[in-house]
């Protein structure tokens, strides 16, 4: 087997060589770097071998899917020229990816040496170290967050995440909270939803505002608004809830859980034609979910539809092989 010699050139770079992989290992690492999209950057490096910039590239196409390749390349491009922050910024992040925290650590530096006042960069350090259980070091950094405008919102981040870290619930809402109005409309979606998520598990109704500002951020992903409905229904507004799962519906049409959560609201209301639609819409929109096909047989059931309850108890049954109460409708219905 030959391997690319960019890949030998980098195994002292990521502190290993690739002596010790398993043959199929470096086969994956080969047909990644020469695949269609990759390929051309590849071999523009076997030309161009000293080229910083073709490295960065390459790191840059292969981050998503493959973060160890990305984090030697990003190494590589910054050996070769040290002074580029956006190298050691790339090497860090993919080795947070990699769990390699202490790697991140060290990059992370690297890349503030040459760009000393991005707050970024300090904001994902002290992530690296709160990773890394460098918590003390991480709570000063946050502290010098906090005292810049454009840190504010990352510094809340960090205290939020200490304070669960430390099971201090009531403190990581209000960091959160603190965070999210410091950012305005450019909060990060995942602490939006964790502080809905926490509001939620107090039972707060709360919860529904921040579910509804995240689903803002993208307005095409039905999830936040169908968390902020389970929330309503939780709270014992049920009518609040179908406005909520209506608006699921119209941001994703194709978004089952709204469909079946409309129908259980019917169906608990003795409302069977209405939860068959939409028991028959969640089905529709997810053809495999046995819980789908045996909600609507149950609303077959109750709507005097013997042989069409049988017929959907079978489906939800070849969904779910273990799936009792649907076996058990379905032999006591072909009595």
């Amino acid at each position: 087997m030959k391997y690319l010699p960019i890949l030998v050139a980098m195994a002292g770079a990521v502190a290993c060589n690739n002596d010790h992989k398993k043959p199929e290992q470096q086969a994956g690492a080969d047909s990644v770097l020469y695949s269609d999209i990759i390929r051309p950057v590849t071999d523009s490096i076997q030309h161009f071998p000293d080229q910083d910039a073709l490295y960065y590239r390459r790191a840059l196409l292969l981050f998503n899917t493959n973060p160890n390749l990305a984090q030697a390349d990003f190494e590589k491009a910054a050996s070769l020229k040290p002074a580029n922050p956006d190298y050691w910024a790339g090497a860090g992040e993919a080795a947070l990816l990699e769990s390699h925290y202490d790697k991140a650590e060290l990059y992370f530096r690297k890349a503030l040496a040459n760009a000393p006042t991005y707050t970024y960069l300090q904001y994902k350090l002290a992530t690296a170290m709160l990773e890394n259980k460098h918590t003390t070091q991480a709570d000063s950094l946050a502290n010098v967050l906090a005292g810049t405008a454009e840190g504010r919102d990352k510094a809340f981040y960090l205290k939020a995440r200490m304070a669960e870290d430390r099971h201090d619930t009531t403190a990581a809402i209000e960091h959160l909270k603190a965070a999210v109005a410091a950012a305005g409309p450019h909060a990060e979606y995942e602490a939006v939803m964790e502080l809905a998520d926490l509001l939620r598990a107090r039972k707060t109704p709360e919860a529904v505002r921040y579910y509804t500002a995240a689903w803002h951020q993208d307005s095409l992903n039905a999830a936040p608004l169908y968390d902020a409905g389970q929330v309503q229904e939780e709270m014992g507004d049920t009518n609040a809830a179908m406005n909520t799962y209506r608006k699921c519906i119209v941001a994703d049409p194709g978004f089952a859980p709204a469909y079946m959560a409309m129908g259980n609201i019917h169906s608990s209301r003795n409302q069977w034609k209405e939860a068959y639609n939409f028991y028959n819409l969640a089905a529709k929109a997810a053809p495999t979910d046995a819980q789908a096909y045996y909600q609507r047989a149950r609303c077959q059931e109750q709507l005097g539809n013997k042989k069409e309850a049988i017929d959907d108890y079978a489906k939800a049954a070849s969904f779910r092989k273990d799936f009792k109460e649907a076996k058990e409708a379905m032999q006591r219905l072909s009595r």
